[in-house]
């Protein structure tokens, strides 16, 4: 029996978070305005069953599919929302849970570097493909657990605060968010990522 791990439904795609994913994904390009829908599952060959019921009774398509070692990633997305939502439903029931059964996300770690050195902006710009730091920028960074959760907390501060998305990964043992912005902004952002990820109930781990 599969176990859930993450499990999280993304309304409204922002410009930045839905070109950034699309840069990365192997699947369908996701772009603004989509609904999505991310889950995670062990063992991780187990996606490939959870794909197979999305796709074949709904109208959803798969922007990524991943199968690592001990975690399996699947991304799926569409203009109609309810596609998503019934994909959803439709892995809930054969998995035999409900959605609260899924992991809660834990924060692992959470900073701010303020006014951050041209050179390290540089440094963190060559391993991104998302908008970039630039000298004297504050930026944001979160690492959190299950890695799935990674992208509603980014996607979110995209819809609320004027920041620059500049990398994400949103599988693995964790994942990791990068946001750049004025002072004011990161901050304002850094709360958004906290209260959204706070409000997503499920197990302890």
């Amino acid at each position: 029996m599969a176990e859930l791990r993450a499990y999280c439904h993304l309304d409204r795609l922002q410009p930045q978070f839905a070109s950034l994913f699309a840069c990365r994904c192997r699947g369908y390009l996701s772009v603004e305005g989509m609904a999505s829908l991310f889950v995670e599952v062990v063992p991780g060959v187990e996606i490939n069953r959870i794909t197979d019921i999305a796709l074949k009774l709904t109208n959803s398509r798969p922007g990524e599919m991943i199968v690592e070692r001990r975690y399996g990633m699947l991304e799926i997305h569409s203009f109609e929302q309810e596609e998503v939502l019934q994909a959803g439903r439709m892995i809930l029931e054969e998995l035999g849970l409900k959605e609260e059964e899924r992991l809660a996300p834990k924060i692992l770690a959470t900073s701010v570097i303020n006014k951050v050195d041209p050179y390290q902006a540089v440094i963190i710009n060559r391993n991104s493909r998302g908008m970039l730091i630039l000298g004297g920028d504050d930026v944001y960074l979160l690492e959190v657990t299950p890695a799935a959760y990674s992208s509603i907390a980014a996607n979110e501060a995209e819809k609320h605060c004027n920041i620059r998305l500049v990398d994400i990964r949103f599988f693995g043992a964790a994942g990791r968010i990068y946001l750049a912005g004025s002072h004011s902004e990161v901050q304002a952002a850094a709360k958004v990522v906290v209260e959204t990820l706070k409000s997503l109930k499920g197990r302890e781990q």
